[in-house]
């Protein structure tokens, strides 16, 4: 019984002085983009951690077909995203641990969905009016780096920019059909900057509060 105590307080006392920050990204409710990121400090200059968000506009589209017929009938297209984000940070100018200037590198897996798209049906004698939902899968490899600022307590404000590429990018529709038209273009629905050469971009401004952490110095 007394060895069960003493690694229950050991580990205990491992949970305590672990460090974990957890937060929100304030910036993102610009673009009604809802979630929350945790972070786990390795040592006062290293961490990994996780991002998690999901959001119902499309950061790199206006929400709107190019082709001016489409977009008429159609308006905002209805669209949901969401992004499982890991990553890894190296502070180098670490006070309170981890915390100042850092880089880093992050993963990103991503789904997307805009429905109730309007294409053009070409399959028989004579056109006609369907609709599809476009989703999408994507995997983006990319840089980062940022400035974190820990106050004396327990919350912390952070910035961060990054850019990557996606590696992957599957598109799939409800109706196969809207594949055969020439003025439906895919590009319009998906979540990345340039099409030759998909880019993501991460732009975030957070606020949160860090649990546990030994000194600076471990």
């Amino acid at each position: 019984m007394k060895k069960l105590i003493i690694v229950a307080l050991l580990i205990s006392g491992t949970t305590l002085k672990a460090q974990h920050d957890v937060s929100v990204d304030v910036l993102g409710f610009a673009f009604s983009k809802y979630g929350l990121g945790y972070e786990y400090a390795i040592n006062s200059n290293n961490s990994v951690g996780i991002n998690f968000n999901i959001t119902s506009k499309n950061m790199f589209d206006d929400g709107m077909s190019n082709n001016p017929i489409y977009a008429v009938i159609d308006g905002e297209y209805k669209y949901s995203e969401m992004n499982i984000i890991p990553e890894y940070k190296a502070f180098f100018t670490p006070n309170k641990g981890n915390d100042g200037v850092y880089m880093g590198l992050y993963g990103k897996f991503r789904t997307s969905k805009a429905s109730n798209n309007t294409f053009t049906d070409v399959s028989g004698l004579i056109p006609s009016l369907g609709t599809t939902d476009v989703s999408t899968t994507g995997l983006a490899l990319g840089a980062m780096a940022g400035y974190k600022w820990k106050t004396s307590g327990a919350l912390f404000l952070e910035a961060t920019v990054g850019i990557g590429k996606f590696l992957m990018n599957n598109v799939n529709y409800s109706n196969a059909l809207a594949e055969d038209d020439p003025n439906f273009n895919e590009d319009d629905y998906i979540p990345y900057i340039g099409n030759a050469m998909p880019l993501d971009l991460r732009i975030a401004l957070k606020i949160g509060i860090r649990i546990g952490g030994g000194s600076s110095g471990e």
